[in-house]
């Protein structure tokens, strides 16, 4: 049996994971247990997965879970610090981020535990990079903490690989957008269909042109799976949709579903990446992905937030 330590498991990408994994696998096969310093009404749905309230940051409370549960394979979800504030407070983003995965992989190593899957930021450590599609080999400049931070701990796993034999799959994701969101902060496709669907008016920070790659947050967690299975690692691959839709066409998209919904815009903000798409070719030559179409992702993700106002 694998036993699975998810780090930050109770968020939106953690627990879109923890459902597509629960219609897959046989719990017999599979023993999870979710470490965040939050616990979500959400978990609920899950009542096979063990919840420890705590911060990964925390040796004894890493040390005491590896104890108990010998887990032979980490999920590492995490990310406390969003692109917009981390260059507010770099120290805060360095305290919370990057020293705990290197005390993680610290306590991985000590415990014989040899697999690590890491959440990166395809657009936070890439950084402006033009219009083209960019891929894995793209030379990395990223523009705020959050990113360079990101890019940091990929370096770090990397080296505990080459020195300690702990294989690693990263996973540079492009913006992911769907079922499980409550974020306010991060999440411009769930918190503009929140906002639509409250009555409330939606800031956009910028003109409205900037253009991105979107991802259904159930892709994501599929494409894990598959490369999970696979057996693939020691590897950085992008996930996303690989191909770029500007923020005032999403818009406008919601409009259609919610004709009442209202729009502001706002000087764009310095950290904010304005142009980013995925080149996902090698993630396409190691898995069959499979992508949900953009509208009717956007339908079910609206249908998945009116269901929960």
């Amino acid at each position: 049996m694998e036993k699975i330590l998810l780090i930050g498991g109770a968020g939106f990408l953690g627990l879109n994971w923890i459902q597509f994994l629960e219609n897959q696998v046989a719990s017999r096969e599979v023993a999870l247990t979710v470490l965040s310093r939050h616990h979500h009404a959400d978990l609920a749905l899950f009542p096979q997965v063990k919840f420890v309230q705590g911060d990964y940051g925390d040796l004894d409370v890493l040390n005491r879970l590896f104890l108990e549960e010998h887990f032979t394979q980490v999920f590492h979800f995490a990310s406390t610090i969003v692109p917009a504030t981390s260059t507010q407070n770099v120290s805060e983003d360095l305290e919370a981020n990057l020293t705990p995965t290197i005390q993680l992989l610290e306590v991985m190593k000590q415990h014989d535990c040899r697999f690590l899957v890491y959440f990166s930021s395809g657009g936070a450590v890439y950084g402006h990079a033009g219009f083209e599609a960019l891929h894995e080999n793209q030379a990395c400049k990223p523009i705020s903490s959050y990113g360079i931070i990101k890019l940091a701990v990929e370096h770090f796993i990397q080296l505990y690989s080459k020195i300690h034999q702990i294989d690693y799959l990263i996973l540079r994701l492009s913006n992911p957008f769907g079922y499980f969101h409550h974020s306010d902060q991060q999440g411009v496709i769930n918190i503009a269909l929140r906002k639509a669907l409250s009555g409330e008016t939606f800031t956009v920070w910028g003109d409205g042109s900037q253009t991105k790659d979107y991802i259904f947050a159930e892709d994501i967690a599929k494409a894990i799976f598959q490369l999970w299975q696979s057996g693939h690692k020691n590897d950085t691959i992008n996930i996303g949709y690989g191909s770029a839709i500007s923020l005032s066409t999403i818009l406008e998209k919601i409009k259609g579903l919610i004709p009442s919904f209202q729009v502001v815009y706002k000087e764009a903000k310095p950290t904010d990446v304005s142009h980013v798409c995925l080149d996902i070719s090698k993630l396409e030559s190691l898995i069959p992905f499979e992508k949900t179409p953009f509208d009717e992702a956007l339908e079910r993700t609206w249908k998945w937030e009116e269901g929960n106002l």
